[in-house]
């Protein structure tokens, strides 16, 4: 192992002592190509050199036109006929949202509880509840889940083991 360090330390120092001998300068400035001098625009014409302009004038701003003004409203048109509601529901006002009414309000005892797309642990997890998280029944319990709306609005079964309807 000692022997090994040794060569590799040896082999180093050798590449060391070759490039600080034959690698100096640069082999490439022959081919480096020359950076021509700055020409202003009246030299590449033939004038002879000037001396530099004075600054322009400061003007006032013209005033300023608000953008609403300028730009013309839009109106949206839709061609075809009038929208009307489905013969099933021509007549009836829409029905209420269930997690809207936040009369009914239950509390996640789990440290976490899944969320999932149907009433049963076989089904997808929608989204994880942290324990303390209010949910809003959106349907009745039935074998022990019950279908909740999450504070983000996402709805999915949880299972009525881990639910109280008191606050943590």
């Amino acid at each position: 192992m000692i022997r090994l360090g040794l060569l590799m330390l040896a082999t180093l120092l050798g590449l060391w002592l070759v490039l600080a001998t034959y690698g100096d300068g640069n082999l490439r400035a022959d081919r480096a190509p020359v950076a021509p001098a700055a020409v202003t625009a009246a030299q590449d014409a033939g004038a002879a050199e000037a001396a530099p302009a004075a600054p322009l004038p400061v003007q006032a701003p013209a005033e300023i036109i608000p953008a609403a003004s300028q730009t013309p409203e839009q109106v949206v048109e839709f061609r075809g006929p009038e929208l009307v509601p489905s013969p099933e529901h021509a007549g009836r006002d829409p029905e209420p949202d269930p997690a809207a009414d936040a009369g009914d309000m239950l509390y996640v005892t789990a440290t976490r509880l899944n969320m999932r797309s149907g009433p049963g642990s076989d089904n997808g997890v929608v989204s994880a509840l942290a324990q303390g998280t209010g949910v809003t029944p959106v349907g009745d319990a039935a074998d022990g889940w019950v279908e909740v709306s999450a504070p983000d609005g996402r709805r999915g079964f949880v299972s009525t083991d881990f639910l109280s309807a008191e606050a943590p």
